[in-house]
């Protein structure tokens, strides 16, 4: 592709209503936790959607909304794991990977299964690298590995 350069209003037919509109409105709860061991198990809904014109206005959930609600359990576990009776701490990400193996249509009842491959305490920070595979009732399957911290 040769050089081009696009001013603002070239650009505005490729802006994606969701990137920047839609992903301000979405919104989710977690229902319910369990943690056992170094496994972590959750449900949550995506309580406001955002349904894409050009996606014949389904929902189908983003990156964006699994790696919030990834970190947001990652977090949790940690805590938890250091016996913190509530949030101390900023969680930071140091890297993350997504695959979306089947897109996940439902928003209500996505099941989210964390699996802890290491997690240690250090100087009252903790640091962990946890996989996590979202599914939903109609065969969809979204994966992220994430590593952060708390300090």
């Amino acid at each position: 592709m040769t050089k081009q350069i696009l001013s603002a209003n070239e650009i505005k037919p490729f802006i994606s209503d969701y990137l920047y509109n839609g992903r301000k409105l979405e919104s989710w709860e977690i229902k319910e936790i369990t943690i056992e061991d170094s496994n972590l198990e959750a449900i949550f809904d995506v309580n406001s959607e955002y349904k894409s014109n050009s996606d014949q206005n389904q929902f189908h959930l983003t990156i964006f909304t699994a790696l919030e609600v990834a970190s947001q359990l990652m977090i949790i576990y940690a805590h938890k794991w250091s016996n913190r009776n509530e949030k101390t701490q900023e969680g930071w990400m140091i890297e993350s990977k997504t695959r979306s193996r089947n897109f996940i249509r439902a928003s209500k009842n996505i099941l989210v299964k964390m699996s802890v491959k290491k997690i240690k305490a250090r100087n009252n920070q903790g640091f962990c690298i946890a996989n996590f595979i979202f599914s939903d009732n109609q065969g969809g399957v979204f994966e992220v590995d994430l590593k952060g911290f708390l300090s």
